[in-house]
């Protein structure tokens, strides 16, 4: 008998073969007696003591759902993998869409290469083998980036398959909010037609229309723009921002992917998401369950009434067979307490799916997190390892039925080995919960720690470094330069999706070698010639300003120094006027709180180092923080703790700044002889200088700057950056623990006046977001 093999007083009653050495899970008894082992999927063997070695089948000719938990490593992603190849080879008229997070599905193509699980394959009486029917779907938008070996085909969504509710979560509008109703009135148009500014009716766009499509009606309606019914130029800007956002996630098209090429009968539709952002994933997701629930429902109608004579264009959207849908990593899509653009739909399918045939199988590492509403449905619960109390109590608390005294300790399923789960079934055939030891895959499974599959049968890595080349050298054709920034992030990308070590610094030293070179932190062509005084031509990515270039014209020519009375003082002349790009850093970091890391965005001003925000419609900036950057870190978290407290003693410095006592005093009576702080008679301390910073920096003011602000691409004159890479990373860790995920830029515009006189040149800088103008030195 192995190691762990758990023994129970309550004997296991559930349903069995005519052997009494198969059970079967998930079924009701008239349909065992008629199907016997088809339709079963083999997913292990029990490993109690009692019944050891008996195989477990779970069934899937009736709908389910299927809840998989465990921590990290334990086996989860392996066991969903395991019911889908499953389902592929024992059920092939029912179709299997898998969303991949992380990007490892993928190698269900492959048969399983692990020495250690081959020999318990040939004892099982199995032998590995490949998934033939497995089609990888990546993001439309990202398609010409891949190698064209590494993904099959590419989905989208279309823009009218998105209801106001799904735009308003996305966008993190309320729904009925001023810009939440102008997005209603704006779809309104679209579908409708509506009548332009300049009085063209326009005709209705039902099913069919692009993002483009709704920007113009927010700019163009009458409806929308009229100044005595229509909504705010402010309200416009801010979705017509996001909705150009939008298209740079590349999920959308007009005619977005037909349902019946993403569920096949017999096949594994894999959607990798790994290359979307979090609330974009959910979007997909979301949009796609809402639609294979719809088509399952009006097929199952159609099917029932006997009426197959349906358009063509019916057939795409409804015609497809029953599905099971398949959730990684769970957690981040219906997560308990708050609302993603999958919630509801999802909510939905486990609600409404069992009639037409839809299934769900979801898998997750903190079954706390998952919202309620789902779990309620579930009626198969895999429980691998769990660590932490909330899991433990969460699973215990919904596990479908009877569990032994003997596992209903925490202290048993913490010590659950790698590959084996508590199984919960709610069917009244299955008498209590019992241990399995999940079998082994045939397919590859990619989750591992350890990469296992050679390079024979996949891309080499000759070939991902040659791929990486090519895309270089074209960025740099199409940009005039590349930020070796980027260049790490690309390789990053690659490496993780390919399982690659590729190092940025090869990449360089090859390119440099050949036709390019570098100039600062950039890869440019060896004829290339950067631009004077720290600028350069390019196009990138720039806030719309307020001020115009006619009126900034107007403003800074206001400046011009004149004789006095025409008599006295130099008269100045406007010898050159123009725009520049001012660089703002977009910093994408995780922040810790509430027991784990969350993600977020701000934006440092590259020339100040403050950090900017938007109120109003208006942008803000806060005070101070240069200053900080330019200090030691002790006098930092002082100055920090003291901005809390505004006034404080020693004591209370040295509670916030997590010094000790007598270093809070040192750096204190410091930063008192340095001016910036005051001491009084009493040995309280506060701030001399003006610092005007937030007490926390993930708040709407400081995160929303991209999607309040219209955002346009062009072509022009950047100046670089004057606050380092370095100095930058450390300002997100003025206000708690965060870690840096990546750095780019953003731009805004500022118009410059050159004034000359005797006395020589003068030049003014304005500001086309703030209205602001200075005298540069």
């Amino acid at each position: 008998m192995p190691t762990f093999s758990p023994r129970v007083n309550e004997p296991l009653k559930a349903l069995t073969d005519d052997s009494g050495r198969a059970f079967f899970i998930g079924r009701d008894k008239s349909i065992h007696e008629k199907y016997k082992r088809d339709g079963a999927l083999l997913m292990g063997k029990i490993a109690e003591q009692e019944n050891y070695g008996s195989f477990v089948y779970m069934d899937a000719i009736a709908p389910h759902v299927v809840f998989i938990v465990g921590a990290r490593g334990s086996g989860k992603s392996y066991s969903l993998g395991v019911i889908a190849e499953e389902l592929v080879f024992k059920n092939p008229n029912v179709a299997s869409v898998i969303i991949d997070p992380i990007g490892i599905y993928w190698s269900m193509k492959h048969p399983n290469q692990e020495e250690r699980e081959l020999d318990e394959l040939v004892r099982m009486g199995q032998t590995p083998k490949g998934v033939d029917n497995v089609s990888v779907f990546v993001p439309h938008g990202v398609r010409n980036t891949l190698p064209e070996d590494t993904y099959d085909r590419s989905f989208a969504l279309r823009p009218a398959d998105l209801t106001v509710d799904d735009w308003c979560i996305t966008f993190d509008i309320d729904r009925f909010s001023p810009k939440g109703l102008l997005l209603e009135k704006t779809l309104e148009n679209v579908r409708e037609g509506y009548t332009t500014k300049d009085g063209k009716r326009l005709p209705p766009k039902t099913e069919v229309y692009s993002i483009d499509d709704i920007i113009t009606c927010l700019s163009e309606s009458e409806e929308i723009v009229s100044g005595k019914k229509g909504f705010s130029k402010s309200s416009r800007r801010a979705i017509i921002s996001r909705f150009e956002a939008a298209k740079s996630w590349g999920v959308f098209t007009e005619t977005g992917t037909p349902l019946i090429e993403l569920c096949r009968e017999g096949e594994v539709s894999i959607i990798d998401i790994s290359f979307l952002e979090e609330k974009v994933s959910s979007l997909v997701i979301g949009i796609l369950a809402r639609k294979i629930l719809n088509a399952r429902k009006l097929s199952a109608r159609k099917t029932s009434m006997k009426k197959f004579a349906v358009e063509m264009e019916d057939m795409l959207e409804t015609g497809i067979p029953p599905t099971w849908l398949f959730i990684d990593e769970a957690h981040t899509l219906i997560p308990s307490g708050a609302k993603t653009p999958a919630s509801d739909p999802l909510i939905e399918y486990v609600k409404q799916g069992r009639r037409p045939g839809c299934s769900l199988v979801f898998a997750t590492q903190q079954p706390s997190a998952i919202d309620t509403k789902v779990l309620s449905q579930l009626d198969i619960l895999l429980c691998h390892k769990l660590v932490f109390d909330d899991d433990l109590k969460a699973v215990l608390k919904r596990m479908p039925t009877m569990i032994p005294k003997e596992y209903q300790h925490s202290k048993f399923i913490r010590s659950l080995p790698i590959g084996h789960c508590l199984v919960g079934d709610r069917s009244d055939s299955t008498s209590r919960a019992f241990v399995m030891k999940v079998r082994p895959r045939f397919s590859q499974h990619e989750g591992r720690e350890a990469r296992s599959v050679s390079f024979e049968e996949g891309i080499k890595p000759e070939e991902v470094k040659d791929f990486l080349i090519k895309t270089l050298i074209k960025r740099i054709g199409d940009f005039k330069r590349v930020h070796l920034r980027q260049v790490d992030q690309l390789v990053r990308t690659i490496n993780k999706r390919y399982k690659t070590k590729i190092e940025s610094k090869d990449l360089v030293q090859e390119l440099t070698a050949g036709d390019y070179k570098l100039d600062g932190d950039y890869l440019v062509p060896k004829s290339y010639e950067p631009s004077p005084e720290g600028t350069d031509v390019e196009e990138v990515l720039v806030l719309k300003g307020k001020i115009d270039e006619d009126k900034a014209r107007v403003i800074l020519e206001s400046k011009r120094r004149k004789k006095l009375f025409g008599l006295v003082g130099n008269e100045e002349n406007l010898k050159e006027f123009g725009v520049r790009y001012s660089p703002i850093y977009k910093l994408e970091y995780d922040y810790f709180e509430k027991g784990g890391f969350r993600r977020s965005v701000c934006y440092i001003d590259g020339i100040t180092g403050e950090i900017i925000g938007i109120k109003n419609g208006n942008l803000t900036t806060t005070k101070g923080v240069k200053k900080l950057l330019e200090m030691p870190p002790e006098k930092r978290k002082v100055i920090v703790a003291l901005r809390k407290g505004k006034k404080a003693s020693v004591k209370s410095l040295s509670k916030f700044s997590g010094l000790s006592e007598a270093d809070t005093m040192k750096e204190s009576d410091e930063l008192v002889d340095e001016g910036k702080l005051k001491k009084d008679k009493k040995g309280v301390y506060s701030l001399k200088y003006d610092f005007n910073l937030p007490e926390k920096l993930v708040t709407p003011e400081f995160t929303s700057l991209e999607t309040e602000l219209v955002m346009e691409k062009s072509t022009g004159i950047t100046e670089k950056p004057t606050i380092p890479d370095s100095s930058v990373s450390d300002i997100p860790a003025l206000f708690g623990e965060v870690k840096i995920r990546d750095k780019s830029f953003i731009y805004k515009p500022v118009y410059y006046a050159i004034f000359s006189s005797k006395s020589g040149n003068r030049e003014l800088v304005l500001d086309s977001m703030t209205g602001k103008v200075i005298e540069k030195d």
